[in-house]
């Protein structure tokens, strides 16, 4: 797979993750993904995976990835992006009530792949910043 057919392949899955498909990682993930995204636990499993992103995303509505830089190196693919949306749900783990507010939340994510699917993978995202945005955190 050529790092165009990988870069098509992962803009097309991140907007139907947008629309709350998550059953398309079904087609760029293998099964026994691991996934690490500090400071959390590891995420073990397809399915564990599938149910994590839902989570996370759930809070958010009129969600919209950017892929801002994409690298493919080998089996390795290194993502710069950006998620916008509109805060309009309960985050998970924290007791802030939706505000209505748009946030911007940039993220970082290298995936090691065998035949074009996702084995192991990492995440760093600025949830100080989308924090910072809801209110929670104090601005810089």
């Amino acid at each position: 797979m050529t790092p165009e057919d990988q870069e098509t392949m992962v803009r097309r899955a991140l907007n139907e993750i947008a629309k709350g498909n998550m059953n398309v990682f079904d087609e760029i993930a293998a099964p026994g993904l691991v996934w690490h995204e500090p400071p959390g636990p590891d995420i073990k499993g397809l399915d564990a995976y599938k149910q994590a992103i839902a989570d996370r995303l759930r809070p958010y509505s009129d969600i919209q990835f950017t892929i801002d830089e994409f690298i493919r190196t080998g089996e390795t693919n290194v993502m710069r992006y950006t998620m916008r949306g509109t805060h309009t749900g309960q985050i998970p783990g924290l007791s802030v009530p939706p505000t209505g507010k748009r946030i911007t939340m940039t993220g970082l994510q290298m995936v090691h792949t065998v035949n074009g699917k996702a084995v192991e993978g990492w995440a760093y995202t600025d949830a100080l910043g989308l924090m910072q945005q809801l209110g929670v955190a104090p601005p810089k």
